[in-house]
């Protein structure tokens, strides 16, 4: 009966150590994968503000890149704005601007004013062929006094000069006050090419207020303000 028991009892320890050594084999690996798992708290720690970091910077990337183009954007379109001769226009008003140059447009700018005439008021119609005397009237003014300044202010150096020449004996104050003349008279050959200029604009700018103001009255309109500057910047008529 004790020998059909032994090998009994020996197989049942040979089991339960080959289980405990298995079990513990299991557990040892669960140990291992759990570790390889789960990150440690200073990676995660260490992790965490270099995401935010790189996060933040593609944000502040995205929004400088964003009005980058928002601003190339509003270039554009204001380059795009080109001054033609048609915004020139609008900017005179209804009637033409007055030519300096080449034919004169006097009868373009009666035939204006009597078009305007038809679709406005009588007291509109007066506003804008005032507001469109007094700025060639203005430039007329200009033009008038520039020439007399002019000529005012060169013909009292021209005496002046020849004044001190005349007064000084000495050679070396003689020689300077010729050199001051030759001067002045350089200086006079730049004044007459201003001076012609000037009185271009002057002629082209009175004969243009005469040739207009026959066509209102032929219009019907008569207005008393409308005269034309003299050469001397005071009188009118």
């Amino acid at each position: 009966m004790m020998r059909t028991l032994l090998p009994s009892r020996c197989r049942r320890r040979r089991y339960l150590a080959v289980l405990a050594v298995l079990l513990a084999v299991v557990v040892a690996f669960s140990a291992i994968s759990f570790a390889q798992g789960t990150p440690s708290s200073s990676s995660q720690s260490s992790a965490s503000p270099t995401a935010q970091s790189a996060d933040q910077t593609s944000d502040t990337s995205n929004s400088l890149a964003g009005a980058a183009r928002k601003a190339k954007a509003q270039n554009t379109a204001h380059a795009k704005k080109v001054f033609t001769d048609e915004d020139m226009e609008l900017q005179a008003g209804p009637l033409p601007r007055l030519k300096m140059d080449g034919a004169e447009n006097a009868d373009d700018v009666t035939a204006a004013i009597a078009k305007y005439k038809l679709t406005h008021t009588p007291q509109e119609t007066e506003d804008v062929v005032r507001a469109w005397y007094d700025r060639y009237d203005s430039e007329l003014a200009a033009a008038i006094q520039s020439n007399l300044d002019t000529t005012s202010l060169r013909a009292a150096n021209m005496n002046n000069g020849n004044e001190l020449c005349q007064q000084n004996q000495d050679y070396e104050d003689y020689q300077h006050c010729l050199n001051r003349q030759r001067a002045e008279q350089r200086g006079a050959q730049h004044d007459r090419t201003e001076i012609s200029s000037n009185t271009n604009v002057v002629i082209r700018i009175q004969h243009s207020f005469m040739k207009i103001r026959v066509g209102l009255t032929q219009n019907g309109l008569r207005y008393d303000w409308f005269k034309v500057r003299t050469s001397n910047n005071i009188d009118r008529f």
